[in-house]
């Protein structure tokens, strides 16, 4: 299982149309996926020319592609006009800023649009080592910073958004973690997505960003649901 299967067995299953992905930076989950409509965002997309005719011959539904180059963050205040007019989204992929706080960020917004019936999938929510869940601004930050054991793979934090959706919004979210793909987590409404709170819970917060890997290590079925694919309910 990785992030690409995962999220196709999503769009076949659920006959999902509209696709948003935070972060599409190469194209190479993007291009690759089958799903009618896909939007992307990223502030500084890098698709080869040769990456992305080979996949628009495979597939002629990426000539409908929208490509947004800014950050996500302008993306969701500067395009409302777009996202009121595309609908809700049925499948958005969130593999942007490996912080804390961006990628919580990405999903609080990300829910506003997200179809009742369909789902977010954030990328790196079960780090591999110590080193890969440094917190760091960016990969060539996490690099610079002399990190025992460094192997060049940088998750960032983004698990601590997991451990917050699930404490914050545990019984109106369903919340797990594919121990596959350096962690992919679902993220699913249990229930209309306007009763969502989406303020943010500062003191929550505060004792989240406090954990430390060795944390995530202790219990990881209890902190972020961690679990095989074909244990996820309803998937």
């Amino acid at each position: 299982m990785n992030r690409l299967k995962l999220l196709q067995d999503l769009v076949d299953q659920n006959k999902y149309e509209n696709f948003l992905e935070i972060g599409s930076h190469k194209g190479k989950t993007l291009l690759p996926l089958r799903c009618k409509f896909k939007t992307a965002v990223d502030p500084a997309f890098r698709i080869s020319p040769s990456f992305f005719l080979k996949h628009l011959y495979q597939n002629p539904d990426n000539l409908r592609n929208r490509y947004f180059m800014m950050t996500s963050d302008q993306f969701f205040d500067q395009k409302k006009s777009y996202l009121k007019k595309k609908g809700n989204m049925h499948l958005i992929f969130i593999d942007g800023l490996h912080t804390f706080e961006a990628s919580l960020n990405d999903v609080l917004n990300s829910l506003y649009w997200l179809d009742p019936k369909g789902a977010i999938v954030l990328h790196d929510c079960f780090p591999p080592s110590e080193a890969a869940a440094t917190p760091a601004t960016s990969l060539k930050e996490a690099a610079g910073m002399n990190i025992p054991d460094w192997s060049g793979t940088w998750c960032g934090d983004v698990w601590k958004t997991i451990a917050y959706l699930k404490k914050r919004y545990g019984e109106a979210l369903n919340i797990n973690v594919v121990n596959a793909d350096m962690g992919l987590g679902i993220v699913r409404l249990n229930n209309n997505q306007n009763k969502i709170d989406k303020d943010l819970d500062r003191g929550l917060f505060s004792k989240i960003n406090a954990m430390s890997y060795v944390d995530l290590q202790k219990n990881p079925q209890s902190l972020i649901n961690l679990c095989e694919f074909h244990e996820v309910p309803g998937v």
